[in-house]
C-alpha cells in the first residue's frame, strides 16, 4: 500500500466514466492514495464525493472531442497538468435475436471504442512531456455469451487500439493497459469491501467494483511500469474456467 501510496501521491489522475461501479472505486482509491482528483461523466454527479482543492468534477460526453478538450483544458488550468488517466466511458448491450443494422453497430462501437479513443488521443498531448499511464476498460469474454454481437464486437476491439496506441505513445514515456473485467456489480459497496473485504472465489463469479478498481490503480501506478500494451482479464477466472471446458 505505502509503495503505491508513494507512487500516486499529488498525482493528477483524470477518472472518466464515474459512474457507480468501477469509476467511483477507482475515484476513491487514487483519492485514498493521495492523489489529485478529476472525475468526467456524462451526468456530472459527484456520486457522494465532494468538490475540494483535491478533488473537481466536470460533466462532458467523450465521444464528444472538443468536450474533452475543454475539459482537460480546465484540469490543466486548475492542477497545472495529467499524469494518470482512467478511461471506461462506454455502454452495455445485451444479446438479441437478430443480428443488428449497422447503425446500431456503429453506435457502439462510437460508445465505447470511439469515446475511449477520443480520451487517449486529446488527454495524452497534455502527457507528453512528462509521461504517465492511462488505463482503458474492456470486457472479459466470459460476458459475451450474454453481450450482444455490438457490444462484444467494440470491447474486443478495445484490446487491440490498447496495444496499438501503447505503441505509439512509447515515445513518449505514456504507458497504456487496459482491464478486461467480468460482470461487476455496480452496488456501491466500497466502504464494505474496502481494502480487502472480499467475498470467496469460490462463492460467487460476480466481482465488487473495488476488485477491478485495485487491479487499474495499480496499471496506474509505477509498480506497474514494466507492463505497457497489455490487456488484463479480471474475472475470478470464468474465461479461463469457460475455455477449460471446451
Amino acid at each position: 500500500m505505502d509503495v503505491i501510496r508513494e507512487s500516486l501521491a499529488g498525482k493528477v489522475a483524470v477518472v472518466i466514466g464515474v459512474g457507480p461501479g468501477q469509476g467511483n472505486a477507482v475515484a476513491r482509491l487514487l483519492i485514498n492514495f493521495g492523489s489529485k482528483i478529476a472525475m468526467v461523466s456524462r451526468s456530472g454527479s459527484s456520486f457522494g464525493l465532494v468538490e475540494s482543492s483535491t478533488i473537481k468534477i466536470f460533466k462532458g460526453d467523450a465521444t464528444d472531442e472538443e468536450s474533452m478538450k475543454e475539459i482537460r483544458d480546465k484540469i490543466i488550468e486548475f492542477y497545472g497538468g495529467i499524469d494518470v488517466v482512467y478511461n471506461s466511458p462506454g455502454k452495455y448491450e445485451e444479446t438479441g435475436r437478430d443480428l443488428p443494422p449497422p447503425s446500431d453497430l456503429m453506435e457502439m462501437f462510437n460508445s465505447n471504442v470511439g469515446a475511449q479513443y477520443n480520451v487517449i488521443r486529446v488527454f495524452s498531448e497534455a502527457m507528453r512531456k512528462k509521461g504517465g499511464a492511462i488505463v482503458n476498460v474492456g470486457a472479459s469474454p466470459a460476458i459475451f455469451t450474454g453481450s450482444s454481437i455490438a457490444y462484444t464486437i467494440a470491447k474486443k476491439s478495445i484490446e487491440e487500439m490498447t496495444r496499438k496506441s501503447a505503441e505509439m505513445l512509447k515515445a513518449y514515456n505514456i504507458r497504456v493497459n487496459a482491464v478486461l473485467p467480468g460482470a461487476v456489480s455496480r452496488e456501491d459497496r466500497f466502504r464494505k469491501t474496502f481494502p480487502f473485504n472480499f467475498g470467496k472465489i469460490s462463492d460467487t463469479t460476480d466481482l465488487d467494483a473495488t476488485e477491478v478498481a485495485y487491479v487499474s490503480v495499480f496499471l496506474l501506478s509505477e509498480m506497474a511500469y514494466g507492463i505497457n500494451g497489455q490487456s488484463i482479464v479480471v474475472d475470478k477466472g470464468m474465461n479461463t474456467l469457460r475455455l477449460s471446458r471446451k
